[in-house]
């Protein structure tokens, strides 16, 4: 298939020219993206001003819960992106919340982190961003 090669070309064209940090502010977008379909498909509620330190894989952000008046505030403390069953995921470890009883279940009950199915933003182009 000649679009494989040529999208592999203008990744290496593209790193080639751009600084690490335009590379991982696309990361960011397509990691911040990925959360905020989730939590919002999943019917969790809505995510606000995430952030995410791609050089310390840490992620924060606030979520106006479906059905709340109060905000959580949501702090993961280490991601990373694997595949599972052949599609590309964020794995969301070490969470912690304004809500302790939730920290603890985070902790207690899901400690090999939350998977966050990455789907389209993980196709072609953004693949390969994710994993440069």
């Amino acid at each position: 298939m000649i679009v494989r090669p040529f999208l592999l070309l203008l990744i290496f064209a593209f790193s080639s020219y751009a600084d690490t940090s335009t590379i991982d502010s696309f990361r960011s977008k397509i990691l911040t993206a990925a959360v905020s379909a989730y939590f919002e498909i999943k019917g969790y509620g809505k995510v606000e001003n995430a952030t995410i330190n791609s050089e310390q894989k840490t992620l924060h952000f606030t979520l106006m819960p479906e059905g709340e008046t109060q905000k959580l505030v949501i702090d993961i403390g280490s991601y990373y992106t694997q595949k599972i069953d052949g599609e590309d995921t964020l794995v969301l470890q070490n969470i912690k919340t304004n809500r302790i009883w939730l920290t603890r279940m985070f902790a207690d009950h899901m400690a090999k982190g939350i998977n966050v199915p990455l789907g389209m933003a993980s196709k072609g182009l953004g693949g390969m961003l994710l994993n440069f």
